[in-house]
């Protein structure tokens, strides 16, 4: 597994402020990863998308649940299964946060998401129901991913290799839906990832010629020295604040 800077086209050196996401297969060290950056101060802010539990966010899914629904029901059919909640909150997440980060970029150097648009839009396209993966919804996704392909700076793919992958997978105290299945069916879970993130990275690069993607391989890269090199690559201070050590 290489290690390094993938750039489509000749891109730019953006330094700060930016957007970047963190994304990888289940157990390759995300969570990890994002608690450690934001430990680094104001320098770095660790967002996540708005939650729909949250009273305090219904006037974001609402407003944006409406702007979402007219192209949803024109693209729905009847033999095919609908939306779930989760999937119409993420959909309309999608819609609506770019305004959120912008408005947030203008107060901090560095956002840092985990579970992002990279994730959402994967999730969805992939998974989601057969009709938004016909040809008729190519317009709607061309417009999902042309709107953050110009909010994504970076995208920071981390990955394991299998085996190191499959124990994190069974080790960690939290659920997760391959947890307690064959070897065999987590790899295949894995590599069904692996290949629905190259597809959605694809589409945003193709629509965003200066989207940067870092790999880093967890199983030979500490998280201490994949911080030491995006800190390096965002032109941050490589220490913490005295009274965050």
């Amino acid at each position: 597994m290489s290690t390094g800077i993938e750039e489509n086209g000749k891109g730019d050196q953006q330094k700060r402020p930016c957007i970047v996401e963190i994304i990888g297969p289940a157990g390759a060290g995300k969570t990890t990863l994002c608690n450690k950056l934001s430990r680094y101060g104001e320098q770095i802010h660790l967002s996540k998308f708005p939650d729909v539990r949250k009273i305090s966010a219904a006037p974001f899914f609402i407003w944006n649940g409406f702007q979402i629904l007219p192209a949803i029901l024109n693209l729905s059919q009847p033999n095919s299964r609908k939306l779930t909640r989760r999937e119409f909150a993420w959909l309309s997440i999608l819609k609506g946060w770019p305004v959120v980060l912008e408005r947030q970029l203008k107060n901090n150097q560095l956002i840092i998401l985990d579970q992002g648009p990279v994730y959402l839009l994967t999730e969805i396209n992939e998974f989601g129901p057969a009709y938004l993966r016909e040809q008729k919804a190519k317009k709607f996704w061309q417009g999902l991913y042309s709107r953050w392909a110009g909010i994504l700076d970076v995208i920071v793919w981390l990955d394991a290799e299998d085996a190191y992958l499959i124990n994190r997978i069974r080790g960690r105290g939290k659920e997760h839906i391959v947890k307690n299945e064959s070897n065999e069916t987590i790899l295949e879970f894995l590599t069904c990832y692996r290949h629905a993130y190259e597809r959605t990275v694809s589409c945003l690069m193709a629509n965003h010629p200066g989207l940067k993607v870092l790999r880093f391989d967890t199983t030979r890269q500490s998280p201490k020295v994949i911080i030491n090199q995006l800190l390096a690559e965002f032109d941050l201070k490589a220490s913490l604040p005295e009274n965050r050590k």
